[in-house]
């Protein structure tokens, strides 16, 4: 495993730069806590991943501060590599930082180590055929329903209207990547969450914003209140946190996504809303097949919507479908 993998990797890493024997992992399997990770003497709840940037930044640091709440241990985040921001920025936080290389920023007192100016272990991350456009959209077939992935590649293709090829290039991408396990039985998924976090990373990057079809705002202050009383036409569903609130009336919505397969004029029709740069509304392509009688998008959707708005309030009800079951 790629965890496993990074944290024996920051082991040997820190012992050779350190020349401390006393450094040693163990691994603990808790909800958003990976190892306890022992510095002489010094034991941190140590979560990994396989990169920390700005995309990921604020599901890393809400998981984290989830994971202050459950112990009183000092937080360390280790990874094959820090966005150089993020390096100091994380440590200010209280969370201390170590890459696989040795590279670390620990603020734990009476602990204080910085180490810096080590070759990386690992090359920057690759956007292989699994996160590319079309890439991008079989995974999230995939993710939909953990039964796809055993389904013949040519109903995968009629599911999706995807090409057998990138159908069979993804899938093995990711059997590759340890998220497809290949048995007597057939296909499955493993490590789903994982994945769909590197994949809502990749959709909010490079798939959402080419979607995009139009803006739009509430024609007054009447329609934004009562915003939840507008019938979508046919071929529309709400996603991010219009969605979100659909689902559980936890978060209560500032901006709405809205996902079609019809023209935006008839969004229009209702009368509801007008065309406006920089508006609430945020109009984009639906890009799946079915759930056409849903109010809602797909809840994996929603849940990428939510994490790629940057608010910390969006993010904490992204959890909360995770908690409830995506």
């Amino acid at each position: 495993m790629v965890g496993e993998e990074i944290i024996n990797d920051v082991v040997y890493n820190l012992k050779r730069l350190t020349n401390w024997e006393r450094i040693s992992f163990k691994a603990v399997k808790q909800k958003n806590y990976d190892y306890d990770l022992s510095i002489n003497g010094v034991v941190f709840a140590c979560g990994v991943k396989q990169q920390v940037n700005k995309a990921n930044y604020n599901l890393v640091v809400q998981q984290m501060r989830s994971l202050k709440e459950q112990t009183d241990k000092p937080l360390m985040l280790a990874a094959y590599h820090f966005s150089p921001e993020l390096f100091d920025r994380l440590p200010e936080d209280g969370i201390s930082v170590v890459e696989s290389n040795g590279n670390c920023n620990i603020m734990a007192a009476p602990m204080f180590i910085r180490i810096s100016g080590q070759k990386a272990t690992q090359p920057k991350e690759t956007k292989g055929k699994a996160f590319n456009e079309a890439g991008l959209k079989v995974i999230f077939y995939l993710l939909l329903d953990e039964t796809n992935i055993n389904k013949p590649y040519r109903i995968i293709h009629q599911d999706t209207g995807l090409s057998l090829g990138t159908i069979k290039n993804v899938i093995e991408e990711l059997r590759r990547g340890q998220f497809v396990l290949t048995t007597e039985k057939g296909r499955f998924l493993k490590n789903r969450k994982e994945l769909l976090d590197i994949w809502q990373t990749h959709y909010n990057q490079s798939l959402k914003p080419k979607l995009l079809l139009k803006e739009m705002e509430f024609v007054d202050a009447d329609c934004r209140r009562d915003w939840v009383t507008m019938v979508l036409p046919d071929g529309m569903c709400w996603g991010g946190e219009g969605g979100a609130f659909l689902i559980d009336h936890f978060l209560v919505p500032e901006l709405f996504d809205i996902y079609t397969e019809t023209p935006s004029v008839k969004l229009m029709m209702t009368k509801k809303v007008k065309f406006q740069e920089k508006g609430r509304i945020k109009l984009y392509q639906k890009f799946w097949k079915g759930n056409t009688e849903e109010k809602t998008a797909p809840k994996i959707l929603i849940y990428a919507d939510l994490m790629g708005s940057g608010n910390s309030r969006c993010i904490e009800s992204a959890l909360r479908l995770i908690e409830n079951g995506i």
